[in-house]
């Protein structure tokens, strides 16, 4: 396990990689703190939600206040460890994730606002009643910050997935180069790159 010890290694610099990139590839381990700590606030926000309803709760409200920004939070936390502490995020797996979160917290920001269209009506569908504040009896102003941070949130995650699309394309790049022969790595780069990682990892289980 990672002590506290390990906190001395960690820097935002980030991968290497991800640096090299580009100029705004290299803001990415910023940009998943800052996911993190919204993560943390809509599960806060979400549980001042639930409490707030009126009628009785059901599996189905708990998934976005709760499940959606919830899974958010986990996916943040190892991220930033690959970022920060490790130093050595694969950009295939960070775009994975990414983009699959940001697909899910925009159609949950959607399902959300879609709830309240024609709420002013006399008798609203199962949606209304399940998820807006006119059918739930929830806090208004929870519910728009919930929504618009979920927004924001799904943003960021399509920022990153952005990112780790042109890390992964310039790697991809440089190694076509390599195998044509036009870029050259020498052998004694090859194995600092790669004593440098067994370090780093040796360093990060120890601590």
């Amino acid at each position: 396990m990672l002590g506290i010890e390990g906190l001395a290694d960690a820097s935002f610099q980030g991968d290497r990689r991800w640096k090299r990139a580009a100029k705004w590839t290299s803001y990415a381990p910023w940009l998943v703190l800052v996911m993190s700590v919204l993560s943390m606030v809509e599960i806060a926000l979400g549980a001042v939600w639930i409490s707030s309803m009126k009628r009785e709760l059901n599996f189905a409200q708990v998934i976005q206040p709760l499940i959606v920004p919830g899974l958010c939070f986990f996916n943040t936390i190892p991220s930033l460890h690959l970022h920060v502490m490790a130093r050595a995020n694969p950009p295939r797996l960070a775009l994975w994730f990414s983009a699959t979160l940001s697909v899910m917290l925009f159609a949950s920001a959607l399902i959300f606002l879609g709830a309240c269209v024609g709420n002013g009506k006399s008798r609203g569908g199962s949606l209304q009643r399940n998820e807006c504040p006119a059918g739930t009896g929830g806090r208004a102003d929870i519910w728009d910050a919930m929504v618009a941070l979920q927004l924001v949130s799904a943003v960021m995650y399509a920022a990153v997935a952005g990112m780790a699309w042109k890390v992964k394309r310039v790697l991809e790049d440089k190694d076509q180069r390599i195998a044509a022969g036009v870029e050259l790595v020498s052998q004694a780069e090859k194995e600092r790159r790669e004593s440098e990682a067994r370090e780093r990892w040796r360093h990060l289980s120890a601590g």
